[in-house]
């Protein structure tokens, strides 16, 4: 086990996988459940203005991200008809944050993609000015920010306004005024009025405000999230500087985002990964099921999770889906998560409380035969709970370091194909154990049948003890080197995943018993025929262990032991040297091990005796493997029938 999860483990790091804790390593394999947040994981994590709404007049969609020239034309047309006055009010609120830092010459250094990719829609409104934030900056100075919250979802920051721009007299009068950016549906209910293309306020009425609902609505169908920007005027009476100051200071976010105007929408998406699709369904064949828990609105995360794969488009949304307040409502026991969670693909408006609540509730369910192994994937340090409460946590390489510590396994790619790959090493380490529990069981059932049996029918063991010696210490040791060095293969990935409480599970007990039943029958031939002192009984032992070794690369229904064999040199090199070795020992070891040099058809019977074990294999998989799996089948079949008519 210890080589299996140290070959894993250093295969792991060279795939930008750092294993933080060990047995995670297999745990891995062992994942039936996976929760796994949206940005960074299914999608690029990169934001990109789509399309715009300021001041009624639509923008976009601006499909051409990787085309500035065709970016700019079509903007520049779209937004001709507003007045250079609102164009310029739109770009001072989208351009009001704290989280962008710039060069001497206004390009951007460093800040949040969210903020950078408004930054980049703001250049695009005015000519590509890249100083445009860095001169707003200048003449529209930070007093205060609210900061953006769960609870809330928007920011609110207070800025002092000059009596015109241009105006940078030491005695200037300003004004303050109030930048809100949100979500829409939150910054929305705090909007009292609206801004049309001239620059003109008209009340926000029900009717518009309906409108504009089902406008932004659709947008989040469409995988878009809106945000929503907004403004007010706190104080228009002029004043010093150091007042606007002490007024921002004492003042409190409800009196500061109340009756605002609202000037402006866009709509951001988050492009899909290209891989995400195939690793969505690599899971879903690999028995894992696959949850998205975001905070995002639910017809984003709907949206999202149709186009990656984790909703089917025949699945019914009112059971699949629900928002963080509904799951909260719902899941107020393990009884009642219990029938919720099976059926739940994706969790919208979750908080991190809900995600550490789901991944518990998971874990200890009892609503599945066997228990769930949760793994979590996250990023933030608001997904640490979630993270260190899981089975096996999966932080983002680009995470916080809070989210990196309560992880079990950094990946440094950052995409959910990494995710898949540790999964199929997770697996590939159990399989390993597998493959040595098999070899070790038959060698060493074969082994003391062999001496024990041998002593009483001949009155002296076939096997010397320095010929068991170098059985347990030489093969042995080298064959488990070698099964545990076999890369993991796609195999992993097309069967559920294994139950750490079965280690030796049906197809395997078969091949044992098949294999010592033939290596038995094929010592007592050997044993009758020439007796205990010939030196074929040691070939003939060691060779068949050495054929058992390549039949336990697989501990599947696989009939090819061989495949993938050139993909590990290593494997080959090990089972070159122990045939050496068996050789050396045979033709030349006579003094130390009692053996004496065999002619070539005394080597041809003992490697016909050790290739026979290779068909039937073959044999137990194809006809005794699918008739026990279809007894099974019929087994459950009637079960389900039983448990209807009940």
């Amino acid at each position: 086990m210890t080589l299996a999860l140290a070959f894993s483990v250093r295969r792991m790091l060279e795939r930008d996988m750092l294993v933080r804790v060990l047995a995670s390593a297999e745990t891995t394999g062992e994942v039936t459940c996976l929760l796994l947040d949206k940005t960074g994981t299914l999608t690029v994590n990169e934001q990109r203005v789509r399309r715009a709404w300021i001041a009624g007049v639509d923008v976009g969609p601006l499909d051409h991200a990787d085309d500035a020239a065709r970016t700019k034309a079509i903007i520049a047309h779209d937004t001709a008809e507003l007045d250079d006055a609102v164009l310029k009010l739109a770009s001072i609120l989208l351009a009001m944050n704290t989280t962008v830092t710039y060069d001497g010459e206004g390009h951007i250094l460093r800040g949040g993609r969210q903020e950078i990719a408004l930054l980049r829609f703001v250049q695009s409104l005015n000519d590509d000015d890249e100083s445009f934030a860095t001169t707003i900056r200048h003449h529209f100075p930070l007093v205060k920010l609210f900061p953006f919250t769960t609870e809330r979802k928007r920011m609110c920051t207070l800025f002092m306004l000059r009596d015109g721009v241009e105006d940078e007299e030491a005695g200037a009068r300003v004004v303050v005024r109030a930048a809100v950016k949100g979500a829409a549906r939150d910054v929305l209910s705090q909007c009292s009025s609206v801004l049309n293309a001239r620059g003109e306020k008209h009340p926000l009425d029900d009717s518009t405000r309906s409108t504009l609902s089902r406008r932004f609505e659709s947008w989040q169908r469409d995988a878009e999230r809106a945000l929503l920007i907004a403004y007010r005027d706190v104080e228009r009476e002029r004043m010093s500087p150091r007042d606007a100051t002490t007024l921002c200071e004492r003042m409190s976010v409800e009196s500061a985002e109340s009756e605002l105007t609202l000037v402006a929408a866009v709509g951001m998406s988050d492009p899909v990964r290209v891989e995400a699709p195939k690793s969505v369904e690599t899971c879903r064949r690999a028995g894992v099921a696959v949850k998205m828990v975001t905070g995002d609105s639910l017809s984003t995360a709907v949206a999202v999770a149709r186009r990656c794969g984790i909703l089917d488009d025949d699945d019914d949304v009112s059971r699949a889906c629900m928002t963080g307040e509904e799951f909260r409502e719902r899941a107020v026991d393990q009884a009642s998560l219990d029938a919720i969670w099976p059926d739940l693909r994706v969790l919208a408006r979750a908080s991190p409380a809900d995600k550490y609540a789901l991944t518990d509730g998971i874990r200890a369910s009892t609503a599945t035969s066997r228990r769930q192994v949760v793994g979590v994937v996250g990023d933030g340090t608001n997904d640490a709970p979630a993270l260190r409460r899981s089975d096996v946590g999966f932080a983002l390489g680009s995470g916080t370091e809070t989210a990196r510590e309560a992880s079990d396994i950094v990946l440094l790619r950052d995409d959910f194909a990494s995710v898949v790959e540790a999964i199929q090493y997770g697996r590939n380490v159990f399989e390993s154990i597998e493959k040595f529990i098999t070899f070790q069981l038959t060698a060493n059932v074969t082994c003391v049948v062999v001496s024990v049996g041998g002593a009483l029918a001949y009155a002296r063991a076939p096997l010397s003890a320095i010929e068991l010696l170098f059985v347990n210490l030489v093969i042995d040791s080298l064959a488990s080197l070698a099964l545990a060095t076999d890369p993991p293969s796609d195999e992993a990935l097309r069967q559920p995943p294994a139950d750490a409480g079965e280690l030796v599970n049906s197809t395997m007990r078969l091949n044992i018993l098949a294999q010592v039943a033939y290596q038995l029958f094929v010592m007592r031939y050997l044993l009758d025929r020439f007796g205990p002192d010939d030196a074929q009984i040691f070939a003939a032992f060691v060779l068949m262990q050495l054929a058992n070794q390549c039949n336990c690369r697989t501990v599947s229904n696989r009939v090819d032991v061989f495949a993938g064999v050139g993909e590990n040199p290593l494997f080959v090199a090990l089972l070159a040297t122990e045939i050496f070795l068996v050789v050396v020992i045979v033709q030349r070891g006579g003094a130390v091990f009692h053996t004496r040099p065999l002619d070539v058809g005394e080597w041809c019977r003992c490697v016909a005796f050790a290739l026979g074990s290779f068909p039937l294999r073959a044999l137990v998989v194809t006809f005794l493997v699918s008739l026990a799996a279809a007894i099974r089948e019929d087994d459950e079949i009637k079960r389900r029938r039983a448990s209807r008519e009940e």
